[in-house]
């Protein structure tokens, strides 16, 4: 009886035992859970902030990209303008450099340009610009210091606006150069006297221009004679 006893006992706490640690390790899987929930929503988490970089990337690589450049603005119309400009009554009392601003109103905004610098540029001849800028600068040389202005950048002007058939402009800027050479000849030939070198330097400088002017007037002609027969 005894014994009996004795295993009863030992079945009960077995039994006990056993139950005991079922409800621990039911305890150890609902501990888990949240575990398994917590990764997959890092997991959500990590998928969220890669697609936010690539829209992050995107987008600074739209706002890094540069605006088409805009196309620089002609100095001036010289196409169909060509009848609205010549050397007159409106230039009395102007300067030579208000006179260049008159026909090209552009130039009065642009920088002034040293001709013996550029003078064996090919690139440079063929911007009007440029050429124009030499202009502006050989005018205040030229008034300042009372010498002749340098010939070949006002050759350039006109020689680009005979290619753009403005030969009203390509008229008038030899007149002006004319008006800058007569101003510094009557000017020294006051100051200093009537020379040979003087005269022979002002009338040289002059007649390189004379054949341009004959032909531009000829064909500034031609054009207004055309111009009047098209039907309006």
């Amino acid at each position: 009886m005894e014994l009996l006893a004795f295993l009863l006992a030992v079945l009960a706490i077995a039994f006990f035992l056993a139950k005991a640690i079922g409800k621990r390790g039911a305890r150890k899987v609902k501990i888990k859970r949240p575990i398994r929930a917590s990764g997959f929503r890092e997991a959500r988490s990590a998928e969220f902030r890669a697609e936010a970089s690539e829209l992050t990337t995107s987008s600074s690589l739209v706002a890094l990209e540069e605006p088409p450049a805009l196309s620089k603005p002609p100095l001036v119309d010289t196409v169909d303008g060509d009848l609205d400009w010549i050397y007159g009554s409106q230039c009395a009392g102007k300067t030579p450099g208000e006179i260049l601003g008159m026909m090209f109103p552009q130039a009065r905004l642009v920088e002034k340009q040293d001709w013996t610098s550029l003078k064996n540029s090919a690139e440079s001849k063929k911007d009007l610009d440029v050429m124009l800028a030499c202009c502006k600068a050989e005018i205040e040389t030229s008034q300042s210091q009372l010498v002749f202005p340098q010939p070949e950048c006002f050759k350039c002007v006109a020689r680009l606006l005979r290619k753009r058939k403005d030969y009203a402009r390509e008229l008038s800027v030899v007149e002006l150069y004319w008006q800058l050479c007569d101003s510094v000849y009557e000017e020294v030939k006051r100051r200093v006297g009537l020379r040979a070198q003087l005269m022979a330097q002002h009338s040289a400088l002059k007649a390189g221009f004379q054949k341009r002017y004959d032909k531009a007037r000829i064909l500034l002609t031609t054009k207004s004679e055309n111009a009047a027969l098209m039907p309006h």
